[in-house]
């Protein structure tokens, strides 16, 4: 889900300073005064930043921290995870690629999958490999392959992921994708629809669960989050209200309602699920 509010609050003349800083740190330049300074001011930016509760306010400021801080695991940490938070799944990915940090292909091509970009995702993964063959990226190959409707090279991926590393979480999973393609699995239709959920293969799991005759409300908050991560608020949104109406006091039901139609610009409505989460609160705090 996009941070549809999501505002640029940058202070020019850090962006400037930053520049020449991490310009002079890429070429080697170190000066002990300079690193000092910077070490300095991105402490002082991510203090300010875990002072605000203002997402906007936030993400500036910590956008600025990465920038100096490009050579600074915790600021480019701090600042993919509150991109990520946000919904801002690609630019975290973009921030950890325009860091000086080291960071795992693989780990990137994750993210890519959980972004819904497969094809991002077999880019970072191929080059994984190409470093060396591992159980992550072959598995993450897989998933590519699953999701882009080719179940036999995604069973030779998930085949060789399995003989690099048989305890691999990853390789197993890409296995068990692999038993459902060709009808093997003992796994009932539920179950194989949140493993495909697991693999991130948002669309086959999204049929599959609309599928289901009978859906709990765990199915109902699955199928909300699957439209919201692709974009589709007003889908997730219906979805919700029919989990409400099967157990109207579920606050994570609520919780998710409520984020949901803020994003979406529904400020009316919240205000409806706000009140009912304070009295399911209230009355369980009573209930104590």
């Amino acid at each position: 889900m996009k941070n549809l509010n999501r505002l640029n609050n940058f202070s020019f003349p850090a962006i400037a300073a930053a520049i020449i800083i991490t310009a002079g740190l890429a070429l080697g330049v170190g000066i002990p005064a300079i690193k000092d300074w910077q070490l300095k001011n991105v402490d002082k930016l991510l203090e300010e930043a875990s002072s605000t509760n203002d997402q906007s306010t936030k993400l500036g400021l910590l956008a600025q921290a990465a920038l100096l801080g490009k050579n600074d695991p915790l600021a480019t940490e701090r600042y993919a995870q509150n991109l990520w938070q946000a919904g801002e799944y690609n630019s975290t990915i973009k921030a950890y690629q325009e860091s000086f940090l080291n960071v795992n292909p693989s780990y990137l091509g994750v993210l890519a999958l959980k972004a819904n970009e497969p094809n991002k995702a077999k880019g970072f993964f191929e080059q994984s490999n190409r470093e060396g063959e591992n159980d992550e990226a072959l598995s993450g190959l897989a998933i590519v392959e699953f999701i882009n409707n080719n179940p036999s090279k995604g069973c030779e991926y998930a085949d060789r992921s399995r003989k690099l590393n048989l305890s691999s979480k990853q390789a197993e999973l890409a296995g068990e994708i692999c038993e459902i393609s060709q009808n093997k699995s003992s796994l009932n239709a539920r179950q194989q629809a949140y493993t495909k959920l697991d693999a991130f293969m948002y669309t086959q799991a999204l049929d599959e669960l609309q599928k289901l005759p009978t859906k709990n409300v765990s199915d109902w908050i699955a199928i909300a989050k699957i439209h919201a991560n692709t974009g589709n608020l007003t889908a997730a949104i219906d979805s919700l209200k029919l989990a409400n109406n099967q157990s109207p006091e579920n606050a994570e039901v609520m919780k998710l309602l409520i984020s949901y139609l803020n994003a979406d610009n529904r400020g009316g409505e919240t205000q409806i699920y706000v009140d009912r989460l304070n009295e399911l609160q209230f009355k369980n705090y009573q209930s104590k």
